[in-house]
């Protein structure tokens, strides 16, 4: 079934699972697409906020810049006011503070080019480079002015302060602060608003991206649940179809591949379970002829069990009868005897004689029933030997020959060749001998009975044809019974000469008959003999 299955044409057809494979590539497509889209916008909000981060804390490095200067201009003020010089631990201090809040601001300036190469920080250098200018300007100025007070010289030292201020270096470090603010404010409002930008744009592309999976997913769905709908009904109907017995129902060719194949398989098993089903229907239609059949061959063999009983009852009636006449014969005679008082021999020998016949009449009888019983029961003996059966006829001729002369009749004989095979000569004699008495017992004056005798196809063929009264077809089909004597005959006998004839012929494997002669007047009696000793068709008519 399979390999039929494979040379189905699918030419026309696809594959389910192709287009499910499909659209689940298009959708992991999507998927990564999206995730994509947020793992960049992810690391761009990451670099915005370190870029902001760094931002601040450079602004708030330029605030500390801005206070730890405006520190050490009130302290030089007040020195030079005052003349007081201050710990050298505090003035140092400050300092180192002022000098390490410049290179921090270097340093995430630094940062910010390592972390956005395209952004240019010249301008910012520049301007630091500025601040720093100022700022050691200003530490040098109160360097300068310390050590004037230590030296005494204040006036000198206060010269230098309002010199100092006259130069309006205070001023121009406040405007470098400023823009330096201003610089990074612009650039924090430039990564806000990038942030912006990039926040709505990711919205948009997201949104987009979600409604198209979204679409593809339900467009996906639905033509899944149409063609997978479609193509179960079908094969729902069929089987509802199968089920109910119509097994000539098929499932029409479907779309895919997966369903197109189930189709046929279940096409393939309707089929078959038809054939099975017309196979089975045949054959339960011979089997109810069979069962007619042996239902008629019973009916028939107890039609003949009937007749066999029937025949039986006969056989039984007629034995009896036939035993009961040479026996009440025998009783009488004998009787006869005993009350006899003659002193004459020749009655008593007369008497004797009566008896004797009638006893070897009655042993006779026994002796061809018995030869019939063993016959239907298979048991009948032969005792075969090579004989002349030529020259076993042509005796036999002869010696009927002056029987029928003695009755005004004439018995003829042809014997085209010499024939010998093995036999029972006693029994093939006794045959010959019943259906010559038979033909010359049923004929009448001047009647010529012929004999013939021939081989043909590896038969012998020994034709006895008389111009007697002839068979009738009643007649026939009785005529091999036992007892069986025509209506029409007033020839003694007991009616089992047929029967014994039969019974020899056919424990020879051979078969005899008895029909109408063919002119219409008198019959003819065929024994067939094997020459091989095999068994030969009685429909053989030579």
């Amino acid at each position: 079934m399979e390999k039929q299955l494979n040379h189905l044409p699918y030419q026309i057809q696809s594959r389910l699972t192709h287009k499910l494979l499909i659209a689940l590539v298009i959708i992991s497509l999507f998927s990564s697409a999206m995730a994509g889209l947020y793992f960049d916008s992810s690391n761009r909000f990451k670099d915005n906020a370190q870029k902001s981060e760094l931002v601040h804390k450079i602004l708030n490095q330029y605030s500390n810049i801005a206070l730890y200067t405006f520190e050490k201009l009130v302290a030089i003020g007040e020195i030079s006011r005052n003349g007081i010089v201050l710990a050298p631990e505090l003035r140092e201090e400050n300092e180192k503070k002022l000098r390490t809040a410049i290179v921090e601001v270097r340093n995430s300036l630094l940062k910010k080019v390592a972390l956005a190469p395209e952004v240019s920080t010249q301008n910012e250098l520049a301007l630091l480079d500025r601040v720093t200018q100022k700022v050691e300007r200003i530490i040098t100025t109160s360097q300068e002015i310390r050590s004037l007070i230590t030296r005494g010289e204040l006036s000198e030292a206060q010269s230098l302060y309002r010199l100092l201020q006259q130069q309006g270096v205070h001023a121009e470090f406040n405007a470098l602060i400023s823009e330096a603010v201003k610089q990074e404010n612009l650039q924090a409002e430039a990564i806000r608003d990038n942030s912006k930008i990039m926040s709505e744009r990711n919205n948009r592309y997201l949104a987009i991206a979600l409604g198209l999976l979204s679409l593809f997913m339900m467009l996906t769905i639905w033509f899944f649940w149409q063609r997978i709908s479609k193509a179960t009904k079908q094969l729902q109907f069929a089987a509802s179809q199968f089920t109910a017995g119509k097994l000539e129902h098929r499932i029409p060719k479907l779309k895919d591949t997966e369903f197109a194949k189930l189709a046929d398989a279940l096409n393939f098993m309707a089929s078959e379970l038809k054939t099975k089903q017309t196979e089975l229907g045949e054959a339960k239609l011979q089997l109810e002829e069979k069962v007619q059949e042996r239902t008629k061959a019973l009916a028939l063999s107890n039609e003949k069990l009937a007749y066999v009983d029937k025949q039986r009852r006969q056989f039984l009636a007629d034995i009896s009868h036939e035993l009961r006449t040479p026996l009440t014969i025998i009783r009488g005679e004998s009787e006869i005897l005993l009350r006899s008082h003659s002193e004459n021999v020749d009655d008593y020998l007369e008497t004797l004689v009566a008896v004797v016949d009638q006893v070897s009449h009655t042993t006779a009888l026994i002796d061809d029933l018995m030869l019939v019983a063993r016959s239907s029961a298979g048991e009948l003996r032969l005792s075969c030997s090579e004989v002349n059966l030529s020259k076993l006829i042509q005796d036999l001729c002869y010696v009927y020959r002056r029987k029928a002369q003695e009755r005004k009749q004439d018995i003829v004989f042809d014997i085209s060749e010499e024939i010998s095979l093995e036999l029972d000569e006693r029994r093939i004699r006794q045959v010959l001998m019943i259906l010559l008495e038979n033909a010359l017992s049923y004929s009448t004056e001047h009647a010529i009975t012929e004999v013939k005798v021939m081989c043909r196809q590896q038969v012998v063929i020994i034709k006895i044809i008389d111009v007697g009264q002839g068979v009738t077809k009643q007649e026939l089909e009785n005529i091999f019974e036992r007892f069986y004597r025509s209506n029409r005959s007033n020839t003694p006998g007991s009616g089992l000469g047929l029967p014994v004839a039969k019974a020899i012929v056919d424990a020879h494997g051979g078969h005899i008959s008895l029909k109408s002669n063919a002119s219409g007047v008198g019959s003819v009696a065929t024994i067939l003999l094997p020459l091989n000793g095999e068994e030969r068709n009685e429909n053989f008519i030579s």
